[in-house]
């Protein structure tokens, strides 16, 4: 088996066949396989996979049952698999059509590749556009310091896994933005490929959306103290001012669903900048 393809999934039954049909429907001369990891799912996640690999031998389900959390889930599907090389994508979300390949050229080039998540697909046009378009690059970057790899479609070669580690289990949100810092820091390029489309689903709900934002938001000081003690760049400290205007500038937006789920994103993001700047002892605002 030369690559391997984990899914990780926590009450998908949603949205996870549209993304398994994708996935298992790539077409690469090579031998991969679909490894979906069930993260203690109460709904019916696993039986769908367990029904589709009946029928397609490529598919298998991994439990993780121990703890809850996306980075715990990718680790344990790293460690069921033995494929030179891995590929992460998001359950919700729908890979384009030569996702595989345009990751396996990547990957016998490089060692760790990602590509642009497209938004207008899955998303009414108002939620595409809420957060701008820079999602849609090839490539991510930590305020200009170092590059990132695109959560929810990336790849990685297993020595260079083995090199920099698993996910960091104690994030619960920006995990992807933390292992770009250990790979650029241990010197390995993140190369951004055009071809390895991923459609991207965001949240809808004003609710879900500032839950999200919070936990993103929080955890963006950890990487500021990870580059101070690195010696490394910082970003500025009052880097985040634009999106303090939006918030007053957009208090009569309020009044609407779409203005209540663009304004709990932002101030979801603000308000946990503030809470992770506090815990970490670091000024980010």
């Amino acid at each position: 088996m030369q690559l391997s393809v984990v899914i990780c999934a926590y009450n998908e039954q949603a949205h996870l066949a549209e993304q398994l049909d994708a996935v298992l429907a790539q077409q690469w001369e090579g031998e991969w396989e679909v490894v979906v990891v069930d993260n203690r799912s109460t709904d019916a996640t696993a039986a769908i996979v367990v029904e589709r690999a009946k029928r397609d031998p490529r598919l298998r389900l991994v439990h993780a049952v121990e703890r809850a959390g996306q980075s715990y889930s990718m680790n344990v599907g790293v460690d069921a698999t033995s494929s030179p090389w891995i590929a992460f994508c998001d359950a919700d979300d729908i890979v384009d059509d030569h996702w595989l390949a345009c990751i396996a050229d990547g990957l016998s080039e490089h060692e760790v590749v990602t590509g642009p998540h497209e938004l207008d697909l899955l998303n009414p046009r108002w939620l595409a556009d809420s957060r701008g378009r820079s999602i849609e690059e090839p490539v991510g970057s930590f305020f200009g310091i170092f590059p990132c790899i695109r959560g929810a479609g990336w790849a990685i070669r297993r020595t260079t896994w083995d090199s920099v580690g698993g996910m960091n289990e104690s994030f619960h949100a920006g995990q992807d933005i933390e292992y770009s810092f250990r790979c650029w820091n241990a010197g390995y390029e993140i190369v951004g490929l055009p071809g390895a489309l991923v459609h991207y689903r965001y949240r809808q709900s004003p609710r879900a959306l500032w839950r999200q934002g919070l936990a993103y938001g929080s955890n963006r000081p950890r990487i500021v103290k990870l580059l101070r003690d690195a010696g490394a760049e910082r970003p500025p400290r009052f880097a985040g001012w634009k999106p303090w205007a939006f918030l007053l500038l957009r208090l009569p937006s309020l009044t609407h669903k779409e203005g209540r789920a663009v304004w709990g994103w932002v101030a979801g993001n603000r308000m946990g900048q503030v809470l992770g700047s506090v815990r970490e002892r670091v000024i980010m605002l």
